[in-house]
């Protein structure tokens, strides 16, 4: 089975590391606010909410470094720091470090819908590693050149 997993990554690997022109260019910022749209340790409706603020800087168009500030409800508030990886255009992979009291590490996927140039309907799945949490999340951002 490993063999085989092997075989599928190798193409798509060569496939995925090809030389994409993303949309947003080096310098520029992309800023964006998200909520959580469900959690595995939510308790019931609005009894566990988290919501997202969040800027990146494209060191390089398809890497980003982000920073933001993240507002819980019934826990903690959170300042972010972290990063984004667009493999392929529209899909990006992102690692945060949630930083106070409760901190934690997110590892995430999620992908952007370009309405117009500079605003973009995101969707992303996180999952918390030290609190063993999962959250599906959505938000719209604003690219600035």
């Amino acid at each position: 089975m490993r063999k085989i997993l092997l075989l599928l990554a190798v193409p798509f690997l060569f496939w995925v590391s090809e030389d994409a022109q993303a949309q947003q260019a080096e310098g520029s910022y992309l800023v964006s606010g998200a909520f959580d749209l469900a959690r595995t340790d939510a308790p019931g409706v609005i009894r566990r909410y988290q919501i997202g603020l969040e800027t990146n800087y494209f060191h390089w168009y398809n890497i980003s470094f982000s920073g933001g500030y993240e507002f819980n409800y019934n826990r903690p508030n959170q300042v972010t720091l972290g990063g984004r990886y667009y493999p392929l255009e529209p899909a990006f992979i992102r690692m945060r470090g949630l930083i106070g009291k409760d901190s934690d590490l997110a590892f995430g996927a999620g992908y952007t819908l370009n309405l117009s140039y500079r605003v973009r309907l995101e969707g992303m799945v996180d999952y918390y590693a030290v609190s063993n949490v999962a959250g599906l999340r959505a938000g719209i951002s604003f690219l600035i050149n």
